[in-house]
């Protein structure tokens, strides 16, 4: 017998949270997977432990925040704060009530931050942050701003969507949001599709894997079968296959002809060149996009030719 792993006994105290313990739907679960929307909107009682140690370094920076909130920030924030809207329970993270702005704290790795920089944030990032605006709005606060903070866990780096000020709160995100909810209630829970793979991070770590999955085992081909036992029209999967090959093979096809072509305003010694809303960093070993607002580390470049 062997004392428990600190991975073990963080696992074990995160399952006794009252978070881990909520069955009810929340606002993090909107805009994610509408399966498991789904069984939390019926009241299925969950079946698979869902803490994660990804998830648990996001408690920690969650929990941390919320601490020096309280302790520098002199009551300038509402924080923590349980709200409810359209039936959805929540928590902010905080909301700074000199600039009515409310802000929310996504943590990731540093690698996918690169790709919120160069895309933006998922769906489920602002209708998460909308309905939380729109509960406080409910409850007579004015939200003038909002804002998402994402933190790296892996390099620490900061970075703040859409800007340091945020972005004036938009009705919109909350429509979006209600079509959603509405989309999965109206929908039979056996028609709702699953939105991330069987053997994908989020799956793995899902209460409801076993019902959704049919049991099968997420670290073999077999979880992975179960799309073909629910489909099987061989014939459509291979032409699916083959079709998304060829649009594969065109879009390498066009982004190397983009990249031929922007040769034609490289600088004399490389460097950076402003293109419309893109920025190019021309360097010996080929073409790259600059991410983020501001010049970033090279490390966070993603490549523009194929």
């Amino acid at each position: 017998m062997s004392a428990p792993s600190t991975s073990e006994l963080l696992l074990a105290y995160d399952k006794q949270r009252a978070r881990s313990q909520q069955t009810a739907i929340g606002w993090s679960d909107v805009g994610v997977c509408r399966k498991r929307a789904g069984y939390r909107m019926r009241g299925v009682e969950p079946t698979n432990p869902s803490a994660s140690m990804q998830a648990l370094l996001g408690t920690a920076v969650h929990d941390a925040v919320a601490h020096a909130v309280e302790t520098v920030a002199n009551g300038s924030y509402l924080t923590e704060v349980e709200v409810n809207y359209a039936g959805v329970l929540g928590h902010l993270d905080r909301f700074h009530k000199p600039t009515n702005t409310l802000i929310d704290v996504k943590s990731t790795s540093s690698r996918w931050l690169e790709h919120i920089k160069l895309h933006g944030p998922d769906d489920a990032h602002k209708m998460q942050l909308a309905g939380y605006a729109a509960a406080l709005v409910k409850e007579g606060h004015e939200v003038k701003r909002v804002r998402i903070d994402y933190i790296a866990r892996d390099t620490g780096e900061e970075w703040h969507w859409p800007s340091d000020e945020g972005a004036p709160f938009s009705a919109t995100w909350v429509k979006e949001a209600l079509g959603w909810l509405q989309q999965v209630r109206d929908t039979d829970l056996d028609m709702l599709p699953r939105d991330y793979m069987p053997d994908s991070a989020f799956c793995r770590s899902c209460p409801f894997r076993d019902p959704c999955w049919e049991g099968h085992a997420l670290d073999s081909r077999e979880a992975l079968a179960v799309l073909f036992s629910e489909d099987p029209d061989a014939a459509k999967w291979a032409e699916e296959l083959w079709v998304s090959r060829q649009e594969e093979k065109a879009a390498k096809a066009r982004a190397k002809k983009a990249a031929a072509a922007l040769e034609a305003v490289r600088p004399v010694n490389d460097g950076r060149v402003q293109v419309g809303e893109r920025t190019l960093d021309f360097r010996s070993n080929g073409l790259y996009f600059v991410s983020g607002a501001s010049p970033q580390p090279a490390v966070g470049y993603e490549e523009a030719s194929a």
